[in-house]
């Protein structure tokens, strides 16, 4: 009985320490997935989901690909970097591809709060049946890179 109770013990803590967090836009036919749960909260716009905890924030930004710049149409690489040049972070660094989404790309900048540098994942990507392009920043504010970077080769496309 002692060591059916020890496997249970060990179970338990092993799917809590590896729990995953799936969060899904129908509407926008993408998802990611999160290492700790995130609350959505409502943002300025339609077109911007955010979600958060006190670990991370992921905000995601819909825009139609008319209204995108040429470069981040012609490559989502140079539409990371625009981006977080755009948001005003420093020390920007290429990242590399996301393995579900075509063309999809990422870099990784700080942003400087008090005394703290943030680390930011910045992706971008373009849905070219649904005509939009996607801005999006996974904010680290626990200074995770590696989560961070789990976060960013989540995304991919709903059904």
């Amino acid at each position: 009985m002692k060591q059916i109770m020890t496997s249970i013990i060990l179970l338990l803590a092993y799917t809590t320490i590896n729990a995953q967090y799936n969060v899904n836009s129908d509407k926008y036919k993408i998802a990611f997935t999160s290492p700790e749960a995130l609350e959505q909260y409502e943002t300025e716009a339609e077109t911007v989901l955010g979600y958060e905890n006190n670990n991370f924030a992921v905000d995601i930004e819909i825009i139609p690909i008319a209204e995108q710049s040429p470069a981040f149409i012609k490559s989502q690489k140079e539409g990371a970097y625009l981006t977080a040049k755009f948001l005003g972070l420093k020390d920007i660094k290429n990242g590399a591809f996301l393995p579900h989404i075509e063309s999809a790309f990422y870099v990784i900048a700080y942003d400087q709060y008090e005394e703290t540098n943030t680390p930011v994942y910045i992706i971008a990507f373009i849905n070219k049946e649904l005509g939009l392009a996607y801005e999006v920043t996974v904010y680290c504010y626990n200074i995770d890179l590696e989560a961070g970077r789990k976060i960013a080769n989540s995304f991919k496309w709903l059904e």
